[in-house]
């Protein structure tokens, strides 16, 4: 296996993030209840808008710091759906310079119906141009942003294959663009195939600096248990599965996030764990991007130097602003707003702490 790449250039003096990865329309449908195959329900409300790693980090970026430089890299289809995208950025002032576009085949697009009965979401995928991302456009991706957030692998067709010189498309596209200066973040959808984690994403690992995952996919990583199910969390098998992380080879950060919280390691010892922020069942309109609300709340913390436990706060704050909006990315807010609702949680706790006497 080949060693993790050196890169060419220091991060210092560099700002910004570049996202590189899926370009999803998400076509959004609220329905009553989830039906038995071969029976109908109505949708009651439907809404489009882009979606996918990438794009979702990107987009609650721009929420919560307009002057942070943001650019976008990935390949979308000569139609509507490829404009709408590119459209998208250009309202947020995100740079679409390294989105390409592919003449045969469409814009990747997702059907997300969202039940009324507990807020759960299921999917239905149209790869589309996003399979054919793979390292010949990596290999142009150049610039002067800090970190390259590479978002989803197991759902990018072009680098989730063998490489007979890293293992896999995907750590060889990570190994890139840390040879170009870039510190990497990884993130990955959730795959039923316990196989494709270790053959395609394990072997990215020591090339990603900065990792984000939820319950499912750190189980799927290090063949273990979820850490959290049905409400109960453990929390001290969530933090194992972080540091075995670090252990398969991340360079600096693991942080794992599920409904009921988050956990973090860094290769220089540090251990973190924070709560969600309380939202009832009642006031949730989607869950749907709430993962990638956190990745980006705890990337934004990243990029500026904050500490561990100020990065998982961030993360756990926009991911409860992002429960209040339909599509993925409308429940962002500003900075500002984050660091007063956790202003707010935190003297609650401490609080709640005087009164328990610290239990």
């Amino acid at each position: 296996m080949t060693e993790p790449a050196k890169p060419t250039q220091t991060t210092e003096g560099r700002r910004g993030i570049l996202a590189v990865g899926n370009l999803i329309v998400d076509k959004m449908h609220r329905i009553p209840v989830y039906p038995a195959e071969s029976l109908l329900v109505p949708i009651t409300e439907t809404s489009s808008s882009p979606g996918g790693g990438a794009v979702n980090v990107l987009f609650d970026l721009a929420r919560v710091d307009p002057s942070l430089p943001l650019s976008i890299a990935g390949l979308v289809g000569d139609d509507e759906d490829g404009r709408f995208v590119r459209t998208q950025f250009e309202a947020r002032a995100i740079d679409t310079r390294r989105i390409g576009t592919v003449p045969d085949r469409p814009t990747s697009f997702t059907h997300v119906m969202i039940s009324g009965a507990n807020a759960t979401r299921t999917f239905f995928h149209g790869h589309g141009a996003n399979s054919r991302l793979g390292l010949d456009h990596v290999r142009t991706l150049d610039g002067p942003e800090r970190i390259a957030h590479l978002a989803y692998l197991l759902l990018l067709e072009g680098l989730d294959v063998p490489d007979d010189e890293y293992g896999s498309g995907g750590a060889h596209a990570l190994a890139i663009l840390q040879g170009k200066g870039f510190r990497t973040s990884l993130d990955v959808i959730s795959d039923p195939d316990p196989e494709r984690y270790r053959r395609l994403v394990v072997p990215a690992l020591p090339h990603a600096d900065y990792l984000c995952v939820n319950e499912h996919e750190a189980a799927g990583l290090t063949g273990s248990a979820p850490a959290a199910r049905d409400g109960a969390v453990d929390w001290e098998g969530a933090l194992a599965q972080a540091t075995r992380l670090l252990e398969l080879g991340v360079r600096e950060l693991v942080a794992i996030h599920f409904p009921e919280g988050a956990v973090a390691a860094t290769r220089s010892g540090e251990r973190g764990r924070q709560d969600s922020y309380h939202v009832s069942k009642r006031e949730v309109v989607s869950a749907l991007g709430a993962g990638d609300a956190f990745c980006a709340g705890l990337l934004y913390g990243v990029h500026e130097g904050y500490p561990l436990a100020e990065c998982l706060r961030l993360g756990v704050a926009l991911a409860r602003f992002n429960l209040f909006a339909a599509s993925a990315t409308d429940g962002a807010v500003s900075l500002p707003r984050l660091r007063a609702l956790i202003d707010v949680k935190e003297r609650e706790l401490v609080r709640l702490r005087a009164i328990t006497g610290g239990r």
